[in-house]
């Protein structure tokens, strides 16, 4: 506590000679926020990081204190970890919308990468082929395929019984489960790992309910929004693809192969 109360004081006394605070989301800031930038916008930066648990100096110079400070930041809120405060980073600090979807039509970037996995093409992270379903595949540090783990998040009886049977979905198989199948999607579309590792709580938590779905959407299911147990993308005609459990390979399934629909939800 003593180490924090010091970095705290220390801050306080810098905020007067630091340039004056511009938020982050305004046209004043740089699309991209890094090391060695000196400015208002920086400012910003470090005293929203300090309402977020960091104890550094505000002083609008963006060092190795602030560096370290946003790469713990994006870890803690599934963000990719590259200490470059961009447009994804920006709004989990200001507590506001996601960023819009990048020129050039994300939504439909999404569908078209999701119709091209499910048809076996070549992607980052996958060399060809179906790609099947595993227990907690796709939630390594990096998007895209990774090994099942029939023991993650409490476990999953199916996986270990296709692990003794040496069936699809077995442990270890190099594969995705449901939300890391989005989470691969999207990092695929937006040229950037928008959901992170977290599973589908989290990629709720990341987007916003609409009342008329367009393909690109994501269909959550579950009982409540608060715990929602699969996601697919939404591609039209009541139609998505998704990684749907334990012996499947990502395919298209009509939305009512979910369960109880909870919602279509946009990044």
């Amino acid at each position: 506590m003593a180490i924090a109360g010091v970095a705290l004081a220390a801050g306080t006394a810098n905020a007067a000679s630091a340039p004056a605070p511009i938020k982050l989301t305004s046209s004043a800031c740089p699309t991209d926020i890094s090391y060695g930038q000196i400015s208002g916008c920086v400012t910003e930066l470090q005293q929203l990081l300090n309402k977020n648990g960091a104890h550094i100096g505000v002083d609008g110079d963006f060092g190795p204190a602030t560096l370290a400070a946003v790469k713990s930041y994006q870890s803690g809120h599934g963000l990719a970890v590259d200490g470059i405060v961009g447009p994804a980073t920006k709004a989990s600090l200001d507590g506001g919308a996601p960023p819009p979807p990048p020129t050039g039509g994300g939504q439909a970037k999404v569908v078209d990468y999701a119709r091209a996995i499910e048809a076996g093409k070549a992607e980052r992270g996958w060399g060809g082929g179906r790609v099947p379903y595993g227990w907690d595949g796709g939630h390594a540090s990096n998007p895209g395929p990774s090994p099942a783990d029939c023991a993650a998040a409490g476990g999953d009886p199916a996986c270990w019984t296709a692990t003794a049977n040496h069936t699809l979905g077995h442990n270890g198989q190099i594969s995705v489960d449901c939300s890391g199948f989005v989470r691969w999607v999207y990092d695929l579309a937006y040229g950037r790992d928008v959901f992170g590792p977290d599973g589908t709580s989290g990629q709720i938590a990341r987007t916003h309910r609409v009342s008329t779905p367009a393909p690109g959407d994501l269909a959550f299911f579950g009982s409540n929004a608060g715990s929602p147990e699969h996601v697919g993308i939404y591609i039209g005609g009541g139609k998505m693809i998704d990684a749907l459990d334990t012996g499947t390979y990502i395919e298209t399934d009509s939305i009512s192969a979910g369960g109880h629909l909870i919602g279509y939800y946009r990044y």
